[in-house]
């Protein structure tokens, strides 16, 4: 097995030198030293890998001066997690201390970013003969463009609908298809996603003698990527269910930018086969998946849940801003804190974001926000679960939209507490 994983990491040396030319991971290369090593406990094989000036060097064997080491129990183990079809077998090894990360977790995302991405470019260039089936996209925000683009880039022939047929154009121009209605662009694909607001959206265009059940095929599926309520979502899992048709509950986790570049976050659940079926296309617009079971509407509460914690860390770091702009604390070191807390990327934006005031980068608006909070408050009723601190947000949240900031990221929640903590706008 240890010769195995050197030529496994030979392997992914050869594909980080030849994928580096690539406009996506060169803009990841660029400007940017790293040093990175692979290996098993016992020391007995290690790969580095150097990126410097835009270039990729790698050996044999350990360096002491690295930035971050992955370190496996022993090869066997590495080369089991490594092959396995399962997209969760890295991330379970983690769990299971099977793999461990000694050094600059920054620098461990990254390197765990590139790879992925550079495989993913490797793999796509090996299958671009390959027939992909037709996928349809339905709603265009700004969720809903940045997966489409991530489809086209992996080559699913894609039709896309929005209501206002504008924001169809620069997809278009990419080399996607328009349809002129919801059952239109159902029938032109194997798989539908839905990407809109909320329960009312999502069933207006579901319905109707134009909606999407009216053209979806008995084999298709449809994949709900929205953040519903889960009535409304075993209300569609029943209608698809009299079409002959099946219904996947997959919202993401992410901003705009995550869904064009492929790194959004899929929490799946339902038919366990319709989603082994749909699993290359949700992959397209995806950095992980995680099937939550059969249930339609776990993951919606697991989205919920999400959004939950998102929601109370973003108004509690605003809550300590103003604390600190009470008490004379410098900002400065409460940011420097929060970067250092909050490891994962989007956290550190937000905690950079309340510190400026700067809430025009939306990722989600506080019509969005509030919209979550309603939903939450109801999950967690239904759930006997007091979920209290939610219910100060969304109170900030209307209070937000009061304000006049619904256009807003809802981040800006920082300006209501600001604003009851008597300070100055």
């Amino acid at each position: 097995m240890k010769l195995t994983l050197e030529l496994m990491l030979f392997g992914l040396a050869a594909i980080l030198r030849r994928e580096a030319k690539r406009p996506d991971v060169a803009a990841m290369l660029r400007d940017r030293r790293r040093v990175v090593q692979i290996k098993t406990r016992d020391d007995k094989v290690a790969r580095s890998f150097v990126f410097a000036g835009g270039a990729v060097f790698s050996r044999r064997g350990a360096l002491p001066t690295a930035e971050v080491s992955f370190v496996w129990r022993d090869a066997e183990t590495a080369v089991r997690r490594l092959r396995s079809a399962d997209p969760e077998a890295v991330a379970n090894a983690l769990a299971d201390q099977s793999l461990t990360i000694v050094g600059d977790g920054d620098v461990a995302g990254w390197f765990g970013d590139l790879a992925r991405i550079a495989r993913r470019g490797a793999k796509g260039a090996k299958d671009l003969s390959a027939a992909k089936p037709a996928v349809a996209v339905i709603g265009l925000g700004r969720m809903g463009s940045g997966i489409a683009l991530s489809l086209l880039r992996a080559g699913f022939p894609l039709t896309v609908y929005n209501r206002t047929a504008e924001k169809t154009r620069p997809l278009v121009a990419a080399g996607a298809k328009a349809a002129e209605t919801p059952a239109a662009a159902a029938a032109s694909a194997k798989f539908v996603i839905t990407s809109l607001m909320g329960d009312a959206s999502v069933l207006a265009v579901v319905e109707g003698p134009q909606g999407l059940l009216a053209g979806l095929g008995r084999s298709s599926v449809h994949i709900g990527a929205s953040t519903i309520s889960a009535g409304a979502t075993r209300r569609l899992v029943a209608l698809h269910a009299e079409r002959g048709c099946a219904y996947l509950a997959a919202p993401v986790v992410g901003r705009p930018d995550a869904a064009a570049a492929g790194d959004l976050m899929g929490l799946v659940s339902g038919d366990r086969s319709v989603f082994d079926a749909s699993r290359d296309v949700i992959s397209a617009y995806t950095r992980q998946t995680q099937y939550l079971g059969e249930d339609p509407a776990t993951a919606l509460a697991a989205k919920l849940a999400i959004n939950y914690t998102a929601a109370t860390l973003i108004d509690l770091m605003g809550q300590v801003y103003a604390f600190g702009e009470k008490t004379g604390i410098p900002l400065a070191a409460l940011h420097t804190m929060f970067r250092m807390l909050w490891a994962q990327p989007g956290m550190q934006g937000y905690a950079t974001r309340i510190w400026r005031r700067d809430f025009e980068d939306l990722g989600f608006d506080v019509r969005g926000g509030l919209k979550d909070a309603t939903l939450i408050l109801e999950a967690a009723q239904a759930a006997h679960v007091r979920w209290d601190f939610v219910e100060t947000t969304q109170r900030k949240l209307a209070r937000a939209l009061e304000m006049g900031l619904g256009e807003k990221d809802w981040s800006v929640v920082y300006e209501v507490t600001r604003a009851e903590a008597g300070l100055a706008a």
